[in-house]
């Protein structure tokens, strides 16, 4: 069965976990040859250039990276239009990034001109599940997809329990979507659904339950109760809404979307070892934690110890991540499916 995770009954999954654990400590990941060895080289290199989709993505790898790493310098750069300038800068033969955080299909015109570095992460401890593109990236967050809700003005018992759950005429006028993100969410869930299932969903949320689509943030109809639950938001808005006064809880149903965010090493990059060393660390455990609390990027990749993995774990949701065998055809869903806002 589907429902919302008791955050009590989470707690007592991950004491029992605490308590299974290997009576033998394991040597800390930083401590290990591998990366003792590579912190050395990255040292001599002195500092790192990482460049990601927004400022505040890089913004807490520049402090927590150092704190583990001293001695190399983080210069961090949000900037959408990365792809356009990676590629055309390689053309003109300049090489100023070391490294680069996308989504999966945002990297994929840089990966397909040969731009990134083939590095065997298993040594640094990456686990296989995590290791993208045969080498050539790694897997560090998810933006899940969930449905959002305004605290102040619904009760917990009312709360929807699946996706279908949304159709149930108490929340007619109640809900909000984004023009962006509604019709991608809607592609993921054809993958599960198929075609005709989806498009009526989809119709019947527009159509019959007057679903407000809009391109301003939701925070501020959930904040005045105009609409109370949010569909398609992702579990990180959730908490990044709770901070700016709007508390918001987020619901895991049956079927879990994900977008894959993932890091990879320039090929000519300028400082090589360094790139190597930041990217090992941001697949990492530590590096994974540090994160969640700094920006709520959250994993749910198999392997990963998130909350928000637990939480899906706990519901036996079934997960469809980002993955490059079904963009095309996420890509047409899309679409077909944004018709249903512009009519």
């Amino acid at each position: 069965m589907i429902r919302e995770i008791n955050a009590a009954a989470l707690a007592v999954g991950l004491l029992s976990t605490t308590f299974i654990a290997p009576a033998v400590a394991q040597t800390a990941w930083q401590d290990q040859p591998a990366i003792k060895e590579l912190y050395e080289k990255a040292k001599a290199e002195k500092e790192i250039v990482i460049w990601a989709p927004v400022q505040t993505e890089v913004d807490w790898i520049q402090v927590e990276f150092t704190k583990r790493f001293p001695g190399i310098t983080v210069k961090g750069t949000g900037d959408l239009q990365a792809a356009t300038k990676l590629i055309a800068e390689a053309r003109a033969g300049r090489h100023a990034v070391d490294a680069w955080q996308n989504s999966l299909g945002g990297m994929l015109e840089v990966q397909k001109r040969g731009l990134f570095a083939k590095v065997d992460w298993k040594p640094y401890g990456v686990i296989d599940g995590n290791i993208m593109f045969d080498g050539e990236g790694v897997a560090v967050h998810n933006f899940v997809y969930s449905t959002l809700y305004a605290k102040d003005h619904v009760k917990q018992a009312d709360l929807p329990k699946s996706w279908d759950d949304l159709l149930d005429p108490k929340w007619k006028g109640k809900l909000v979507a984004q023009d962006f993100l509604f019709p991608r969410l809607m592609g993921f869930l054809a993958l599960e659904w198929g075609e005709a299932r989806t498009e009526k969903w989809g119709r019947a949320l527009i159509e019959d339950q007057k679903m407000l689509i809009t391109n301003a943030p939701r925070e501020s109809f959930l904040k005045t109760g105009e609409r109370v639950i949010a569909v398609a938001d992702s579990i990180t808005q959730s908490y990044q809404y709770t901070d700016s006064g709007v508390p918001t809880g987020y619901l895991v149903f049956e079927t879990v979307p994900a977008v894959q965010f993932m890091v990879s090493v320039m090929k000519n990059a300028p400082h090589p070892n360094a790139a190597r060393l930041l990217t090992a660390w941001l697949a990492s455990d530590e590096g994974m934690a540090l994160r969640e609390k700094a920006v709520y990027g959250f994993s749910i990749r198999p392997g990963s110890k998130s909350k928000v993995a637990g939480e899906v774990l706990a519901a036996k949701a079934k997960t469809i991540f980002e993955d490059v065998s079904t963009m095309d055809a996420r890509a047409e869903f899309y679409k077909k499916f944004s018709s249903l806002i512009r009519n």
